[in-house]
């Protein structure tokens, strides 16, 4: 299921195709505002969306064989509630 998906589910129960992708929209703004602030979104019966600092890494160039050097960087990572998957 990607977001057109969503979009699409969400159009058949209440709303018409715009107001549903603006909402699917604005759902992802405030995750994605709430993760940059506080590094966590919890979604209680959900999930916890959090933010794991992954760690510079050597890697190598397929085409030069030259050794390349990966900086640390931020991942979203999502842990499902026990609600979320009993069901």
């Amino acid at each position: 299921m990607n977001k057109d998906d969503v979009v699409r589910h969400l159009t058949r129960h209440v709303l018409d195709k715009k107001q549903a992708k603006a909402s699917v929209d604005k759902v992802f703004e405030i995750i994605k505002h709430g993760l940059k602030r506080d590094g966590k979104v919890v979604i209680s019966n959900f999930g916890t969306f959090h933010l794991k600092t992954a760690r510079p890494v050597q890697r190598h160039n397929p085409k030069t064989g030259e050794k390349v050097q990966v900086p640390a960087k931020q991942k979203v990572r999502f842990k499902p509630s026990a609600n979320l998957l009993s069901k």
